[in-house]
């Protein structure tokens, strides 16, 4: 574990570095029973981003660097700044927010097991007892197409899991998933996560096509029914992300309209590799 930014400054395959004095931070939080969500690109990453940005008491905590995310420096207000990973922490709700905000540059598996294992390492020293990723399913395919229950975001337990799945969700099983799989880190870092002895789960919110921000509305709203967290701003968030939907479709029509009318098609079957 790095130290704070005032030392010298060195990014390698996973490198952290902390906003906070880290050890009256851990001396602060050692007796609480915290929470953990993180959410990854695609679309898994705003369900954090928004939830850290309505919680008052909001800090960041931790900035997470990797010679493997995007060589370039970004924007931020009147500033540049290298890319990086950020864990926020409230303090009044017991949770932490792991925003993960640049894919890898490549399809690098030893890059996502490294982040993922590194972060689940952080996880459980800063008494972190339940780890939820979130992310987005498209049940759009086999084995999906027969089921009649309605469902608004599936479930994946894994080693150790101990709660009971609430109405209206879906425990991910072989049986129920085929050949599917739920990819990348937002996989990775709840299977780590259970081996540390953490309790771990990752949750996918139904959606209608990839960039659907109502399964991200339903995917936090799964978070919260999960986790038991009484969290009143996310009413706010997830009418941010009914309005966002509405602004994506009514663009989608229009292409669809134009494409339709030029005699062109209108994209690509989705990928079978929808989860995550």
């Amino acid at each position: 574990m790095s130290g704070l930014k005032s030392e010298r400054f060195e990014i390698e395959e996973f490198t952290s570095y902390w906003n906070v004095d880290p050890e009256k931070f851990k001396d602060k939080i050692a007796d609480y029973a915290n929470i953990l969500i993180a959410g990854f690109p695609p679309m898994g990453n705003v369900i954090p981003y928004r939830l850290k940005e309505h919680l008052k008491d909001s800090e960041e905590v931790v900035s997470l660097y990797s010679y493997n995310f995007p060589p370039m420096v970004e924007a931020r207000e009147d500033e540049f700044e290298i890319p990086h990973d950020e864990l926020w922490y409230s303090e009044g709700k017991r949770l932490f927010c792991y925003i993960g905000k640049y894919p890898e540059t490549e399809y690098i598996p030893k890059s996502a097991y490294k982040q993922a294992e590194d972060v689940a390492h952080l996880a459980r020293a800063l008494c972190v007892k339940e780890l939820y990723t979130v992310g987005v399913i498209m049940p759009s395919q086999e084995p999906f197409k027969e089921q009649r229950d309605e469902v608004e975001a599936y479930i994946g337990c894994f080693e150790g899991s101990k709660k009971e799945i609430p109405e209206g969700m879906k425990k991910m099983t072989r049986r129920n998933i085929g050949r599917y799989t739920i990819i990348r880190k937002t996989g990775l870092l709840p299977g780590f996560a259970s081996q540390l002895g953490i309790e771990s789960y990752s949750i996918l919110g139904v959606g209608n096509y990839p960039e659907d921000l109502r399964a991200c509305a339903r995917a936090l709203r799964a978070f919260k029914k999960l986790s038991g967290l009484k969290i009143e701003e996310t009413a706010k968030i997830e009418e941010m992300f009914e309005k966002s939907a509405e602004a994506v479709e009514e663009r989608i029509q229009e292409q669809i309209e134009k494409a339709a009318y030029k005699g062109e098609g209108v994209g690509a079957e989705p990928s079978q590799y929808m989860y995550g």
